[in-house]
């Protein structure tokens, strides 16, 4: 049981000169050898499991002769004997000192130190052995640092409050209480489904975790994890347990058509999907003629000036500020005539000194460069024109006037009669 350290032959190589050097006749042939408390120590007075510690005792003489003997060292409480015996030779009326290094193992242990001379003739045995009891403190990792003051004692990592097995390096958790540590144990949680087979080997309720987000499927209300509850997909017929049902490479919640394998984008949301469509942004332009078809390009609105008709040497000012991009922005306007530019801004302002048609165009240019354009035919007209014009309205008026009085009877019957009213007051007044 315990760690023991071969004793150095020094002692008895020094007790073998001794003998060898001095003659028997100097060590008298019996006395008291003995040994007292105080005599015997230790080389510390806090035991630690695994840290050596040195054990002296030190033999007195009474007599007066020279005397010789061993030290014997014993664990009372594992019994076994600590090293070798140690021979002593001890001067009349001297002492001599002997040590011994060991390695404790943990407890509470006595013990005991015993002197024997070589010949028992004079000896007191009441004397001969002292019995000390020491506490040796439990260190399992070995580290130098006993159980009491390690908050780690077996040096896993894991503090001994929150480590099941707190002397044990290889086991730290018991998640279902049995006994048997999760390193060892092949089915943690006990719900009799291996671990190698249990996505969620430590919750006792979950085995599975279908998208792995680390809620088991069956406290989870979306399993596949493609965003859609499991209640929703179980009254749209997609799998709950698949996160691309049609396994089109595009997640039930981003694919317009989760259960066609042939569809999967309806960008202009028409209910055809884009791979069928001819128009996927219904912009009006066939996709093969569309420089983008997921771009459905700036809508161009134009205020005009509000007259019946244009001048010469009107201002003018026509306003596309109203313009807009359903999906993007409006990055660039251009007003171009005679095909020079003449405004890059969102409203035009002009005038023309020649009457005749003029012709605009406004092309705007989206966020995505894409282009779309609309031309106006302005008519200008001269101010003679203008004066003419009234004139011959009037002339129409008058005319219009003229036919309607000559011609229509009440107008007429109603002329006559004033005639009447106006001779018959004329003669009254005569």
């Amino acid at each position: 049981m315990a760690k023991h350290k071969k004793i150095s032959s020094i002692g008895l190589a020094l007790f073998a000169l001794i003998l060898g050097l001095s003659p028997l006749k100097a060590f008298s042939a019996g006395g008291d050898l003995f040994l007292i408390d105080s005599n015997v120590y230790f080389s510390t007075s806090y035991f630690v499991e695994d840290i050596s510690v040195i054990i002296y005792a030190t033999a007195g003489n009474n007599s007066s002769e020279d005397l010789l003997g061993t030290i014997k060292f014993w664990n009372d409480t594992y019994g076994y004997q600590i090293g070798a015996d140690q021979p002593i030779s001890a001067l009349a009326g001297s002492t001599d000192t002997v040590f011994i290094n060991w390695t404790p193992d943990p407890g509470t242990q006595q013990i005991s130190i015993s002197v024997t001379p070589w010949t028992s003739e004079g000896d007191d045995p009441s004397n001969n052995t002292i019995w000390e009891t020491i506490t040796v403190l439990d260190d399992s990792d070995s580290d130098g640092v006993p159980n009491t003051e390690d908050t780690d004692d077996d040096n896993d990592g894991y503090p001994d409050y929150e480590d099941d097995f707190p002397k044990d390096t290889s086991e730290w958790h018991d998640t279902d209480g049995d006994g048997s540590g999760d390193n060892t144990d092949t089915d943690d949680d006990n719900d009799s489904v291996t671990d190698e087979s249990d996505e969620m080997p430590l919750d006792y309720d979950e085995t599975t975790d279908t998208d792995g987000d680390g809620i088991g499927n069956n406290k989870d209300a979306d399993d596949d994890g493609d965003s859609i509850d499991d209640i929703d997909e179980s009254e749209t017929g997609t799998d709950p347990l698949n996160s691309d049902s049609d396994n089109d490479s595009y997640s039930d919640s981003e694919d317009s058509f989760p259960t066609d394998s042939e569809e999967w984008i309806d960008f202009d949301e028409d209910g055809i999907g884009d791979n069928t469509d001819t128009d996927d942004d219904d912009d009006s332009t066939m996709d093969p003629e569309d420089i983008d078809d997921h771009n459905k390009g700036p809508t161009i609105k134009i205020n005009e000036p509000n007259w019946p008709f244009y001048l010469t040497g009107q201002d003018l000012t026509f306003d596309a500020s109203v313009s807009y991009d359903e999906d993007g922005e409006i990055k660039e306007y251009k007003w171009v005539q005679g095909g020079s530019t003449i405004s890059v801004n969102d409203t035009l302002e002009t005038s023309y000194l020649k009457s005749g048609t003029q012709t605009i165009e406004l092309v705007i240019t989206d966020n995505k460069g894409e282009t779309r354009s609309e031309q106006l035919d302005i008519r200008i007209y001269s101010k003679s024109f203008l004066l003419f014009l009234g004139l011959f309205i009037t002339i129409l008026l008058i005319l219009a006037f003229y036919i309607i009085f000559k011609y229509n009877p009440r107008a007429r019957a109603q002329g006559t009669k004033d005639d009447r009213h106006s001779k018959t007051s004329k003669k009254i007044r005569k």
